[in-house]
């Protein structure tokens, strides 16, 4: 697929290019491999909060059952 990128600033292309010459390969090459990057941490991100929640959900589930059970003791 070919993206095109307008009104870029040229001092952002510039180091672009600069940071891309440091690491021997092309400015489409770098900025193709930081986009992945960014969407790989994305998806983790995404990822562990879906975790994160359910793992909340399953503790106040777990808290209702034990807190009502200690209702029902007393």
């Amino acid at each position: 697929m070919d993206m095109f990128l307008q009104n870029i600033d040229l001092i952002v292309v510039k180091k672009l290019g600069e940071i891309a010459k440091g690491k021997n390969i092309s400015s489409q090459e770098f900025l193709k491999a930081s986009l992945k990057r960014r969407e790989v941490q994305r998806e983790l991100k995404d990822y562990d909060k879906g975790r994160k929640e359910k793992s909340l959900n399953e503790f106040k589930k777990l808290f209702a059952r034990n807190n009502g059970a200690q209702e029902i003791e007393r």
